[in-house]
């Protein structure tokens, strides 16, 4: 067809066509085909049963049996690659990394019914709502790692999903670029070099509300975005933010805060992380931009401050452009040393400068409960987030996700209610106090009292607090500068090389 001789009008008449084909073949698929948008693992629905008969005697029609499982073919649909906006509660997995492909591996399907993860979750998810055609062939991307117990917030990952864009042919896609909307095509080798005409967002799939479906309350979608080929929810952030909470009992703030402060910066942290010689790292400095500790009760407004210093809940805020393996707990773990005024806030200095701690010191990290990964930020060329289907006009996704992260704080509120009840219960219940040796006379007085007395008498005991409740007792603190170190990076690196070649070696021997 000579597209040249045709006028503007003409050819958007043309381009406007072609939009009301792309959305009835969402709205119709072609008989005996499984629509993009409706579940995809059924055979198509039955013809309605009649009417039932008013005659008693009359038998009651013969049920139909169930449709059987087809194969889905995705070769019927074009994909496009996605980024996904999500949250989850860690304390019910082993991580966020799925370990190893448990979709099409039996072995690793066991490891993960074992070691559940948050990608194992999200990857069933997936594959349930017909998403990918599998793990390997998505062209997967998270954002940030984090470890068994640590919670995310606002966790990224990008993918290739289906989408109910239409295969076009090559003269239609002229006629589109023609006219001016190349932006509505996408041409990549994921869809074999096709031409893909894309759907506006409101004809799009449900992805929240698919996703959401299909996961445990724990794991929320909160949005997607349409991005480029080239997107890696890696590299392409700018920063992440993470929240480490713990509560005052008794801790320094002001001194915690000027050690925070320290961290503000480009450094060289291989003192603050946990080295993995088999990832061979030999750049150790990260930029930390801004590192402070404020109170949680100005910003989250769930959490009142009580009457006692365990009800006043403190965060540390962290920004950074990336970080190594259990850096923030690391660092959290020093900070809460200064707090306690074991260490002061010098000790960060010294721990980052390499030529005088050249080996880090044998220490504790914090604990991994109170972590959260608050945030990841991309340039907004890059990620423009969807939440709702039609804005200004739906809201059901945000209304579905607030009711059952509500219900899910109420359950856990609860759960912290009744433990603080018994906790309550145990501090005023009557309890014999100490007395002097030989002596006759007990005395009762409320449990909370003896406590008090005990910890008072008790100067044998340090209690080193490791966030999220957890508290290591020593009979004695060594500062952190005292204390024996591993060998330098340099000779960890080197001898984990060794140790590879040596077994290498003897396999090829053998």
């Amino acid at each position: 067809m000579d597209y040249e001789s045709w006028t503007k009008d003409e050819l958007i008449a043309k381009l406007r066509s072609l939009d009301v084909k792309c959305n009835e073949h969402v709205k119709r698929p072609p008989s005996g085909s499984v629509s993009p948008g409706s579940t995809p693992l059924a055979d198509p629905a039955p013809p309605s049963d009649p009417a039932p008969s008013s005659d008693p005697a009359s038998p009651a029609p013969p049920r139909k049996r169930k449709g059987r499982m087809v194969d889905f073919d995705f070769s019927r649909f074009p994909q496009r690659k996605v980024a996904f906006k999500f949250s989850y509660l860690g304390w019910p997995y082993h991580g966020l990394a799925r370990q190893g492909n448990s979709l099409t591996s039996e072995e690793k399907h066991q490891i993960e019914l074992t070691y559940p993860t948050v990608e194992g979750a999200l990857f069933k998810a997936l594959a349930h709502c017909k998403l990918i055609t599998s793990e390997t062939t998505c062209d997967y991307s998270r954002c940030g790692r984090t470890d068994r117990g640590v919670s995310g917030f606002g966790q990224v990952v990008a993918m290739y999903v289906r989408s109910t864009g239409k295969f076009i042919t090559e003269e239609e896609a002229r006629v589109i670029v023609d006219a001016g909307q190349e932006h509505l095509i996408i041409r990549d080798a994921q869809n074999g070099g096709r031409p893909v005409l894309l759907p506006s967002n409101e004809h799009e799939l449900t992805y929240i509300n698919m996703l959401n479906k299909s996961l445990p309350p724990e794991i929320r979608i909160h949005a997607w975005s349409p991005v480029a080929p080239s997107f890696s929810a890696r590299f392409s952030c700018k920063s992440r933010f993470y929240r480490y909470f713990f509560p005052q009992s008794g801790l320094d703030i002001q001194a915690m805060q000027e050690a925070a402060k320290r961290y503000e910066g480009a450094h060289d942290f291989r003192n603050f992380c946990r080295l993995d010689p088999a990832k061979q790292i030999k750049n150790f400095e990260r930029i930390v931009q801004s590192a402070q500790i404020t109170r949680v009760s100005g910003q989250v407004k769930f959490v009142g401050d009580g009457q006692s210093e365990e009800g006043v809940w403190w965060q540390l805020e962290l920004r950074g452009t990336a970080f190594l393996w259990h850096q923030v707990r690391c660092m959290m773990a020093v900070l809460f040393a200064v707090g306690q005024r074991l260490e002061t806030p010098d000790v960060v200095d010294h721990m980052m400068d390499i030529q005088m701690t050249n080996g880090k010191p044998e220490y504790e990290m914090a604990s991994d409960l109170p972590l959260v990964l608050a945030d990841c930020a991309f340039d907004e060329k890059d990620v423009k987030w969807i939440r709702v289907r039609s804005p200004g006009r739906d809201s059901t996704n945000m209304v579905v996700l607030d009711r059952i992260v509500s219900k899910t704080w109420g359950e856990l509120n609860t759960q912290a209610v009744i433990a603080s009840a018994l906790l309550q219960t145990v501090r005023d219940t009557q309890a014999p106090m100490l007395c002097e040796r030989g002596s006759m006379d007990i005395n009762y007085s409320l449990w909370s009292e003896c406590r008090k007395q005990l910890l008072e008498a008790d100067t044998q005991t340090v209690r080193v607090i490791l966030g999220g409740g957890a508290i290591k007792q020593a009979k004695k603190y060594t500062p952190i500068m005292q204390r024996n170190r591993a060998e330098p990076v340099e000779l960890r690196n080197q001898a984990w090389l060794e140790r590879k070649t040596a077994n290498k070696r003897a396999r090829t021997d053998e």
